[in-house]
């Protein structure tokens, strides 16, 4: 189980790949930066000859990176979550950790294993329910967002 979620899917287009990737690219604000900024496309990033990296434009799209490959009809597409993410979920996850080490270097607690538990909720909530869900639901509106100007006509998930 890795620390961060990730899902790759198989795709199929109807059409070629350069045809696809010339619609995303007239939908994407070009830039180096995946840093959401003010714009009316639908994605910030990058789009290649047969690839391309994005976030969506949307207040929530920072969240989440997709990243493509495109061979001729099929491809690939990877959604992880953005490097920002990561690290701000991160400290958020030690946070727990650093209060028990606070706690036990000052000897407020007379027994330290009744902390165990807590800190261990404290970082599952953190993965689980703030990660996780977070995820699911943003994954999912921005792959529909993509499906709905790339067309395309089979998504099958591969992790």
């Amino acid at each position: 189980m890795n620390l961060f979620p990730e899902r790759v899917y198989k795709i199929e287009l109807p059409e070629g790949s350069t045809i696809a990737l010339n619609q995303l690219q007239q939908n994407t604000k070009l830039t180096d930066l995946l840093v959401l900024e003010s714009t009316d496309k639908a994605f910030i990033g990058q789009v290649k000859e047969n690839s391309f990296k994005v976030i969506s434009s949307a207040k929530y799209g920072a969240f989440c990176v997709l990243s493509g490959d495109f061979q001729g009809k099929e491809g690939s597409i990877k959604i992880r979550l953005h490097l920002t993410y990561k690290i701000l979920s991160s400290v958020l996850m030690l946070l727990p950790i650093l209060s028990i080490v606070l706690t036990l270097s000052r000897r407020e607690v007379e027994k330290p294993t009744e902390l165990i538990f807590p800190v261990l909720l404290g970082i599952l909530f953190v993965r689980f329910i703030i990660v996780e869900l977070n995820f699911r639901l943003i994954s999912k509106k921005v792959l529909n967002r993509l499906t709905g100007i790339i067309k395309l006509s089979a998504i099958k998930n591969v992790a």
